[in-house]
């Protein structure tokens, strides 16, 4: 071969069409200019636009990516976006951008190098936004292509496109119709006036009555506390031991026995008795023996409540037994809902187990953690998001753009 051919199969930078280099240096540039955007233009909190303007944004969009194929398809720069190199490119660069945010906590930093670039708030960073609606674009001009040159053998190829497109975009614009609102629900008590986010009052179209709010928990653990401290204190990992009647625990030299345990106690002089009453805490007697010197100390703790004052065991001038907190198990809310129409719904809510009602995911979120199991008021979160659906039906059709592409390729290979 020539040195004359040499050069002429040598490629220039810049040269049409365009490929993976000038691809990758327009990314480049972009994700460099969101940085400096950020620097200059920090944009900690996110841009949110909702209906109708979200939808008027949509259309807009749709409609320009529509009108540049149609009518300036032989210009150089629509022509690169519906290619695969300014495709790959943008898939890589916000790959990169992912991994940033995964490696990278978004949540608030006192590191002075993140804060500057913005590293913890990848979602609504200028860099990310800029390299997505290259994607974006360049997946939104090849599906209009596709669809414009539409034969039966691009079926698949154009609705799993179209539908990570709309999968995609009804993500990121409906995030400023979504709803999230909680509900204090007082027992015996109708609420209506939800809070959102920026604690405004927002009035739901139907009311929630709390007829019993429903609460199971562990039993209460036993620790050995560090009387100076007042921390608890390192037992060869392991520091606390479930209560449970006539068990022996061990905590460096000192043997703990458990004598009786009630689950709701009310004191008497020094003594604990079993009582059935709003803030009653648990309570067990002890037996507790130094293994070194055979000392015995006897005597009642309890974790205490709003009510009563906890109650804890001195052993010796360096530690005390003390009972901690019991822990909720489980706790779920019996519910009606009452609509405008008169009619009443009866539902049990719990943790992270939604009731759907009407385009409300409705959870058991929280209670009065002060009155524990005695808590007359639950608190209720209340999901809406009208654009789920839309992005439900972007991902079937990449199911069904993916399953005919299987088909049409086994078909193909088939025949061969």
């Amino acid at each position: 071969m020539t040195q004359q051919s040499l050069k002429k199969k040598r490629r220039d930078f810049w040269e049409h069409p365009w490929s993976y280099m000038e691809s990758f240096f327009i990314g480049t540039g972009l994700l460099l200019t969101g940085f400096m955007m950020e620097i200059f233009f920090p944009s900690k909190e996110e841009f949110l636009i909702s209906y109708p303007y979200n939808v008027l944004f949509l259309g807009s969009y749709i409609a320009i990516l529509f009108v540049a194929y149609y009518k300036f398809s032989d210009i150089q720069l629509i022509r690169w976006l519906t290619k695969v190199p300014a495709s790959i490119s943008s898939i890589v660069l916000v790959t990169f951008m992912v991994m940033i945010m995964g490696v990278v906590p978004q949540i608030p930093s006192e590191n002075a190098t993140i804060i500057t670039l913005g590293l913890n708030h990848i979602t609504t960073h200028w860099a990310f936004l800029l390299i997505l609606l290259q994607f974006l674009t360049c997946l939104g001009l090849v599906t209009v292509k596709r669809m414009m040159q539409f034969s039966w053998s691009n079926f698949g190829f154009v609705v799993s496109h179209l539908g990570l497109f709309i999968a995609i975009v009804a993500g990121v614009l409906g995030s400023g119709d979504l709803e999230r609102l909680s509900l204090n629900v007082f027992e015996g008590k109708p609420s209506i006036m939800a809070y959102n986010d920026a604690e405004e009052e927002v009035e739901l179209p139907f009311a929630i009555y709390l007829n019993d709010f429903i609460i199971k928990e562990y039993n209460p653990k036993l620790a050995l506390v560090d009387n100076k401290t007042g921390s608890i204190a390192h037992n060869n990992g392991k520091n606390l031991y479930l209560v449970e009647k006539g068990e022996t625990y061990y905590f460096k030299q000192y043997e703990v026995h458990i004598d009786d345990f009630l689950e709701n106690a009310g004191k008497h002089g020094i003594n604990y008795f079993f009582v059935n009453e709003v803030g009653s805490p648990p309570a067990a007697k002890v037996t507790v023996t130094n293994t070194e010197d055979k000392s015995i100390v006897k005597g009642w703790i309890s974790s205490g409540s709003f009510r009563y004052p906890y109650q804890s065991l001195k052993i010796s001038d360096d530690y005390s037994i003390v009972m901690t907190i019991p822990e909720p198990k489980e706790f779920s809310s019996d519910i009606d809902i009452l609509t405008k129409d008169g009619e009443r719904i009866n539902t049990t809510l719990l943790v992270n187990e939604a009731f759907y009602y009407k385009g409300w995911d409705i959870y058991q979120l929280s209670y009065d953690e002060k009155m524990g199991k005695w808590s007359d008021l639950s608190v209720v979160e209340l999901v809406r998001d009208p654009w789920l659906p839309v992005i439900y039906s972007g991902i079937f059709m990449m199911i069904i753009g993916a399953m005919n592409m299987f088909w049409l390729g086994n078909k193909i290979n088939k025949e061969d």
